[in-house]
């Protein structure tokens, strides 16, 4: 029966080979920063604090509508994307409707903002936006006009639904002619 055993001869160079290399590769390792230079995770009173700074109405008006017009024109034929920067320009406008999901489901500084964050519906159709932009972010992707057309219908059907219960008076105080034609009689 044979056993496959290192002879003792080469056991005296295999210890020092594994012991040099196990040197070396603690050499690879970043030392360690001086205790004056490390920093401690930061306590609840070193945290960011959430400040409202804006009102739900301002970042509707401002951000989603605004970019939400952006998506929707596209529909128009005049205003097609014909060229990669049209589609970064739709990219933009959806990822930036995406991301403001997130923010209008924080309190603002209107008067009804603390009370709308906290219903069901208000999160359901701030939610059904989001995932309109998540469609249209992927349809910019994709350079595909349809479903971006598609994603711009759920978004409108979405907006809608929550004007409808939240907010009646959809406010234009922002809309400019050429940017919203269909607020000033234009098509």
């Amino acid at each position: 029966m044979s056993t496959n055993r290192l002879p003792p001869s080469r056991h005296l160079t295999l210890v020092p080979a594994v012991v040099l290399t196990l040197a070396a590769l603690a050499g690879c390792t970043p030392a360690p920063l001086p205790v004056a230079e490390q920093k401690a995770a930061p306590t609840a009173s070193e945290a960011p604090v959430y400040k409202p700074v804006v009102s739900i109405n301002d970042i509707m008006v401002s951000v989603i509508d605004h970019n939400s017009h952006i998506l929707w024109n596209a529909g128009d034929p005049k205003r097609a994307p014909k060229n990669d920067q049209d589609w970064h320009n739709l990219e933009h406008a959806a990822v930036t409707i995406a991301a403001a999901g997130n923010m209008i489901l924080m309190p603002g500084t209107g008067p009804n903002d603390a009370g709308w964050v906290r219903e069901k519906d208000w999160i359901k159709f701030t939610e059904g936006q989001t995932e309109a932009a998540l469609a249209a972010m992927k349809a910019v992707d994709a350079k595909d006009l349809k479903a971006l057309l598609a994603a711009g219908d759920t978004l409108v059907g979405s907006c809608e639904a929550c004007h409808a219960k939240f907010k009646t008076d959809i406010p234009k105080h922002v809309a400019k002619p050429l940017e919203q034609p269909e607020h000033f009689g234009k098509k």
